[in-house]
């Protein structure tokens, strides 16, 4: 199994305490109403409270992920591997209806541009779905994601 780590660094200890935070407020729904007699309350807020656990998660684990397999890119609606091979270039871009830049991972066979979710701070709308970095940052992650660099890790 390839082990993941991710390519932007330090910025999830802050999001893993948020998470864990709201995960266990996030079961007040179902544990409350279930420890004072009310089971059937519980069961009903169960899925809501699943869907919550799973969204909360999804979003605190958006990412771009680099191991021996190739990169992972991770959104809160899916999750794409990429393996090394098919890694023709990973290239700074105009990000998808927004005035801003994101870093893209291009693939061969099919040849497909795929957004990650590393976007250049300037933009100002606000959005779960990805990580807003510093010019600098920007670059350095961008220069750290190209497969010459990592040497197919």
């Amino acid at each position: 199994m390839t082990r993941w780590r991710p390519v932007v660094a330090g910025h999830d200890r802050g999001r893993y305490g948020f998470a864990v935070g709201w995960s266990v407020a996030g079961l007040v729904p179902t544990v409350a109403p279930a420890l004072t007699g009310r089971p059937v309350v519980a069961l009903v807020a169960l899925p809501f409270v699943l869907l919550w656990q799973v969204v909360l998660w999804r979003t605190v684990l958006v990412g771009v992920y680099v191991g021996a397999g190739g990169i992972k890119i991770r959104s809160v609606a899916r999750t794409r591997v990429v393996p090394w091979p098919r890694v023709d270039r990973v290239w700074t871009g105009q990000a998808d209806g927004y005035d801003a830049w994101q870093i893209w991972v291009t693939t061969r066979e099919p040849q497909r541009h795929l957004p990650t979710p590393i976007w250049r701070r300037g933009s100002q709308s606000f959005h779960f779905n990805r990580i807003v970095l510093p010019a600098d940052q920007f670059s350095a992650v961008l220069a750290a994601l190209e497969p010459r660099q990592l040497g197919a890790v």
